[in-house]
């Protein structure tokens, strides 16, 4: 050490038994470890948000409602019914179906859409609700 105001090299301080001092290797570390755990929880974030999203979204389903009333209305058209007994029976039919959708909803959670809007490549609740009506109207009689 030529001047007294100098600080010593690492290797002089070494040699001279002082403490070598490595605090810009520690927030060499604690940098990249800061960092490392922000990447960690940016990924951690985008996982719940993608698992979130994907579990709070309905499923949704067709249901034929024109092919199921046309056959509703081929059925009774075959029946000679009385005009009472007839309007009596249209109205447990569309009691039924009403019934039959909301209950579906209810433990399904999903969305129904009518099957003329939809293109393809959703699961069809057609002959789900249309068991569901028969049955809703044998009791009803």
């Amino acid at each position: 050490m030529q001047n007294e105001n100098a600080q010593p090299t690492p290797e002089e301080a070494a040699e001279a038994g002082a403490p070598v001092s490595r605090g810009h290797h520690f927030l060499k570390n604690r940098a990249l470890r800061t960092g490392a755990a922000a990447l960690l929880l940016m990924i951690w974030s985008a996982g719940v948000s993608l698992l979130f999203t994907q579990y709070s979204q309905p499923d949704a389903v067709v249901f034929d409602m024109k092919g199921t009333i046309d056959a509703f209305k081929q059925q009774t058209a075959q029946t000679a019914l009385p005009e009472a007994a007839a309007k009596n029976l249209t109205e447990v039919f569309s009691h039924s179906l009403n019934n039959s959708l909301t209950d579906w909803q209810r433990q399904h959670g999903g969305v129904i859409l009518v099957k003329g809007a939809v293109v393809s490549g959703m699961p069809d609740i057609t002959p789900e609700i249309q068991a569901d009506i028969a049955r809703q109207m044998q009791g009803a009689r």
